[in-house]
């Protein structure tokens, strides 16, 4: 009776150290395994909720629900030079900052009015053409746009690939 008493909270207490070692789970990361540089979770944070900024989910889904913030952290982690990378991690410092000192708050915790806003001012900047905060801007948007016009939804709902977009009708009669 003792030994099944003993195997039990055993197994009970191997249960418990499985189960809570899954629940305290590193928030601080991202969720997405980068090889050549690394962001913290407030950054895919803030890197998803410009996508939906850009995309916002309607009838349709948006930028968020398509992944297109994963899209551009691998496309940034892939396709880019280790500068460019770095330019693009000084612009998203400088765009958290700026979102910051807009808001009074982060970007990701704004509403949709104050991340809008973020947004049309960095759009109507035309000074500042060289800045990294600008280089960060028009990436993040180019590869929302592309993430987007490259996902499932939009090729099979919106606009259908097709191979050749031309049809062949063998049996017409001419008129």
């Amino acid at each position: 009776m003792n030994r099944r008493c003993a195997i039990r909270q055993l197994v009970t207490l191997t249960g418990g150290v499985l189960v809570l070692h899954s629940c305290i789970e590193d928030r601080s990361t991202a969720s997405l395994s980068l090889k050549n540089y690394t962001l913290t979770g407030d950054q895919e944070n803030l890197l998803a909720m410009l996508a939906e900024t850009f995309i916002p989910k309607t009838s349709t889904p948006g930028g968020r629900d398509i992944y297109a913030h994963h899209f551009a952290m691998k496309m940034v982690d892939d396709c880019m030079s280790t500068a460019d990378r770095e330019r693009f991690l000084r612009g998203l410092e400088a765009f958290a900052e700026n979102a910051r000192s807009m808001n009074g708050t982060s970007f990701h915790q704004t509403a949709i009015y104050g991340r809008e806003k973020v947004v049309r001012a960095l759009q109507e900047r035309k000074e500042e053409k060289d800045s990294d905060e600008t280089f960060f801007y028009k990436r993040m948007k180019n590869l929302t746009i592309r993430a987007y016009t490259s996902s499932k939804f939009y090729l099979t709902d919106v606009q259908p690939y097709e191979l050749v977009p031309s049809r062949w009708s063998g049996c017409v009669a001419v008129s």
